[in-house]
């Protein structure tokens, strides 16, 4: 890997859009900190603030927060594992990526500020025949091994009663003790911690469907879902955080609302049994414009809806996505719950910012942690990473402008609500938990924004730029007045936190 970590403090923050960092002075990958500053850091402020940058034109976007109103807590930004594991073009298991499984989880919270995982339980775990180990031993190619993915085979007639051979949990074990116990580590190492969500996927996109349908039958599926929440509480120590019910069910074996619905009732009365309350993450369809008739088939279910805690969407609809979200959040206002997007590949900043907006989401997750790419403009969308034919890593292009807000805004930190008053600048805006202040724009076309409503006088000033080039080293005060003007570059995004 082309990553030395030196003692060294660095003023300077690292550039999102490039983690190739070989820094001459290092002392070695030694595990000391990092020369960069993390999430909860910001970098020493010049000893004498500047002045707030302007571009010397008139105003032409006049923004404003107001902090005393607050809205949802944030609980994480979430990444699944998936690296270059599965090697398509070849149809087979590249095991390369583990060699730079340390390098790769250091950077996805440095850079990228993940502190939350999505942890798959695949519904074929259920069946009498290990075919995870055959693939990873390349005794069968990619392809017989996808085909099995969803086959389940029921270990025995009786839902209360494990038959532990009719579960095959050697996938699982990989990307806990490969990835995310690695994550928690590096996270600890910060004085953070890992939210864990424990989610099933039951795709009906394999040709082998195997003899037990999970949707159609609560009690199997509570049983699948507590033997996996106690094996990583059990095992591995790491009890989930939360449960999100079924992956895309519209694209599911046999999913509907009220099947959801039994589902939740089933499992958390088997959770409860085995001493586990976790939050429940519902309905999270591909399609965000088909939640609402989803949670209301799940609401023929009595108690159903009035356990979720978060109701969440992917945004696969594209555009029509954003004209289904005020619906989604109205619908969690009635069950008390918050809101989250929890996976789209093609997730730009604009998709973002309209998510994280006041009152929003409360997590957010494109997809996966790394892509091997020959370049940048090669990596896949959806990646918090990509790694380069020499082993350097760096944030996508697609990530790295969102990644930069992702670093400041921490787990706990309350939105705060804003406003615009001229022009067609995206505004969002956060209180963490330490009390610092995070504010972010995005301007489509460019702008001298004027920021208002600010509380704290002085704050660091972070530029991304659309082609991933970053300006870090600036402070800026608020004159006194709680105001700040900065100049946004076209499709661009600025992040201000407060000192």
């Amino acid at each position: 890997m082309a990553i030395s970590i030196c003692s060294q403090r660095v003023a300077l923050r690292i550039s999102a859009a490039a983690l190739s960092i070989l820094l001459v002075s290092c002392g070695g990958s030694d595990g000391s900190s990092p020369p960069f500053p993390t999430a909860t850091q910001s970098p020493a402020p010049s000893a004498s603030p500047t002045p707030s940058p302007s571009a010397g034109g008139p105003v032409t976007s006049k923004l404003s927060i107001n902090s005393a109103q607050l809205g949802q807590t944030i609980t994480g930004w979430e990444v699944t594992p998936r690296f270059w594991e599965f090697d398509k073009s070849n149809d087979r298991y590249d095991p390369t990526w583990l060699s730079e499984k340390v390098e790769i989880t250091h950077a996805v919270v440095e850079l990228g500020g993940i502190n939350r995982v999505r942890v798959e339980l695949r519904s074929g775990l259920e069946n009498p025949v290990d075919y995870w180990t055959q693939f990873t031993q390349n005794k069968i190619s990619y392809s017989t091994f996808h085909d099995h993915l969803y086959e389940k085979i029921n270990d025995n007639g009786n839902a209360n009663v494990a038959n532990i051979g009719g579960f095959q949990w050697a996938a699982f074990d990989y990307y806990i003790e490969n990835f995310v116990l690695p994550l928690r580590s590096e996270l600890t190492k910060k004085g953070l911690s890992l939210y864990v969500n424990l989610c099933f996927v039951d795709f009906n996109w394999t040709p082998l469907k195997g003899s037990l349908s999970v949707s159609r039958n609560a009690e199997e599926y509570a049983e699948i879902m507590t033997l996996g929440a106690t094996r990583l509480r059990d095992k591995y120590g790491l009890a989930p955080d939360a449960v999100e019910i079924i992956l895309e069910p519209d694209n599911g074996d046999g999913w509907t609302g009220s099947n959801i619905g039994y589902a939740i009732i089933a499992l958390n009365r088997r959770l409860a049994s085995n001493g586990l309350s976790p939050k429940i993450i519902a309905p999270s369809t591909s399609r965000a414009s088909v939640v609402v008739n989803f949670l209301n088939s799940l609401e023929t279910v009595p108690g159903a809806a009035g356990s979720i805690d978060s109701v969440s969407y992917h945004r696969y609809d594209g555009k029509s996505a954003d004209s289904a979200i005020a619906g989604i959040r109205q619908r969690a206002s009635v069950y008390g719950a918050q809101t989250a997007m929890l996976e789209y590949v093609s997730a730009d900043i604009g998709n973002f910012f309209t998510d994280m907006a006041f009152g929003g989401a409360s997590a957010w997750q494109a997809y996966g942690v790394v892509d091997a790419a020959s370049s940048k403009d090669t990596a896949k969308n959806g990646y918090v990473l990509w790694r380069g034919p020499v082993g350097q890593l760096a944030l996508t292009p697609q990530f790295a402008r969102i990644a930069a807000i992702q670093r400041e805004v921490q787990f706990g930190a309350r939105a705060i609500a804003t406003a615009r008053q001229l022009g067609s600048d995206e505004i969002i805006a956060f209180r963490n938990p330490d009390g610092s202040e995070v504010i972010a724009v995005y301007s489509p076309n460019a702008s001298v924004a004027e920021i208002a409503g600010l509380t704290h006088g002085t704050y660091h000033l972070s530029i991304v730029g659309d082609g991933s080039s970053t300006s870090n080293n600036t402070t800026v005060n608020a004159d006194g007045i709680g105001q700040v003007q900065v100049t946004v570059p076209a499709r661009g995004v600025i992040v201000l936190h407060s000192i």
